[in-house]
C-alpha cells in the first residue's frame, strides 16, 4: 500500500498531473478506448451502427491524438517564446532566451520561488491555448478528411437510415 502512496504523491506524479500535455494524452486514451466500447455495449442500435461508430470513434480519436502530437511537439519547442508576453515575467532574464537549450539551463538554474512558479504556470497557459486550438480546430479538419477513406478501405461504411435525414 505504501508503494502505491508513494508512487501517488511523488514529484513525477505531481508534475504528470500538472501537464497539459499529459491531460491531453490520458483523455485521449480513455476516449480512444471508452467511447467505442459503451456504443458495442449499446443494445438499442443494430451490430452494423454499433460497429460503424465504434469503428469511427476509435480512429477518431486515435488519429486525433496523434495528429495533436504531431504538432504540439514543435510548437513546445517555441513556446518559451510567448513568455515575453507575460506582464508579471517580461523583465526576467529566461524570457530573454533566443534558443529552447538557452531557455532550459536559465529555468533550471533559476530558484525555487514565486519568479519560477510564475514561469512554470505561463508556459502551461500558453501550452493549454495551443492544445485548445489543436484540438478544436486543427485536428477536426485533418481528421475528418482521412477517416471516411480509412474506413471505407476496412470495409466499413455507414449505410443511410433514419436518423441521418432531417425532419
Amino acid at each position: 500500500m505504501s508503494l502505491i502512496i508513494n508512487a501517488l504523491t511523488s514529484n513525477a506524479a505531481a508534475d504528470f498531473v500538472q501537464n497539459s500535455t499529459a491531460q491531453v494524452l490520458s483523455e485521449g486514451c480513455l476516449k480512444a478506448v471508452g467511447r467505442p466500447t459503451f456504443t458495442l455495449l449499446d443494445k438499442s442500435a443494430s451490430e452494423e451502427e454499433r460497429k460503424y461508430s465504434a469503428t469511427k470513434e476509435f480512429l477518431y480519436q486515435s488519429l486525433s491524438m496523434s495528429a495533436y502530437f504531431l504538432i504540439i511537439s514543435p510548437f513546445k519547442q517555441i513556446s518559451y517564446k510567448f513568455l515575453k508576453y507575460f506582464k508579471p515575467i517580461k523583465d526576467l532574464d529566461v524570457v530573454k532566451a533566443q534558443t529552447k537549450e538557452e531557455f532550459d539551463v536559465l529555468f533550471k538554474n533559476m530558484s525555487e520561488g514565486i519568479d519560477k512558479t510564475r514561469v512554470r504556470g505561463a508556459n502551461e497557459v500558453i501550452s493549454i491555448l495551443a492544445s485548445g486550438v489543436i484540438l478544436a480546430m486543427i485536428t477536426p479538419q485533418i481528421v475528418n478528411r482521412i477517416i471516411h477513406p480509412i474506413m471505407k478501405k476496412l470495409g466499413i461504411e455507414k449505410k443511410e437510415n433514419n436518423f441521418d435525414k432531417t425532419v
